[in-house]
């Protein structure tokens, strides 16, 4: 799913105004145990500790006029079909680095009660400004324990080389070197990284970052994969942010 950044705006929905201010941001540079929980907004579903149904979680998910000069692809979700399996992820070496893995796939160990995952792309540059953009909903403490096990599996994970096993689909996609990085004032709980995603057999290399933000039982996870400097537009984050309060 991470590649699918430089290729969304394929099949995509225009955005109103292709002339649109970009700015574009990356995390900040501090350990990520600083990032402490916010005070929760205590949405229903918060209350509650359930998640959103897919209904839901697709009124949440980005749409052309909420990111002008940008276009949207959704991949699934919003009438495309959701893969539950979470089967790669779980066979992910070494074992500590699963969480990252999945992260970087826009994903989690966990199951969900709804997907949905979006390219967005600039309308005028496809390989300028652009994210990958995942939301997932959980029972909320399911999405409490994912930031959890992320958090504690990044420190261990700095210089590890990780792909899922041979028998299981993906098994020569992975991610290696994977420096921490520190944000703050995003939802109730914030982390992000930096990697590279490698492929077997002589593919490229390239550089991925990492934004994961947690608001209620919601779970919101940005990349942006680029071949010299990726950095996930700010102006995307805020909109889909926006839209998740």
């Amino acid at each position: 799913m991470s590649v699918l950044a430089l290729t969304g705006a394929c099949g995509a929905d225009s955005g109103d105004d292709a002339g649109g201010r970009k700015k574009s941001a990356t995390a900040g540079s501090a350990s990520p145990a600083s990032s402490a929980p916010q005070q929760e907004s205590g949405s229903p579903a918060s209350a509650a500790g359930k998640g959103l149904d897919q209904k839901g979680l697709d009124r949440l998910a980005l749409t052309a006029h909420d990111v002008p000069g940008y276009t949207v692809n959704t991949v699934t979700g919003k009438g495309s079909p959701v893969d539950h399996d979470l089967t790669t992820y779980r066979a992910v070496m070494p074992a500590p680095c699963r969480p990252v893995y999945a992260a970087a796939q826009l994903g989690s160990l966990h199951d969900f009660t709804a997907q949905v995952s979006q390219d967005v792309v600039s309308a005028s540059d496809e390989l300028g400004q652009h994210a990958s953009v995942g939301l997932t909903s959980y029972t909320l403490a399911d999405a409490r324990t994912v930031i959890t096990e992320l958090r504690a599996a990044l420190p261990k994970c700095a210089t590890a080389e990780m792909h899922p096993s041979a028998a299981h689909p993906g098994a020569g996609l992975g991610y290696s070197d994977i420096p921490s990085r520190s944000v703050t004032g995003y939802g109730d709980e914030t982390l992000a990284f930096d990697t590279t995603q490698v492929v077997d057999g002589g593919g490229p290399s390239l550089p991925l970052t990492v934004l994961v933000v947690r608001q209620d039982s919601t779970i919101a996870t940005f990349t942006s994969l680029h071949p010299f400097q990726p950095t996930i537009p700010q102006d995307i984050v805020d909109a889909q942010l926006k839209k998740l309060t």
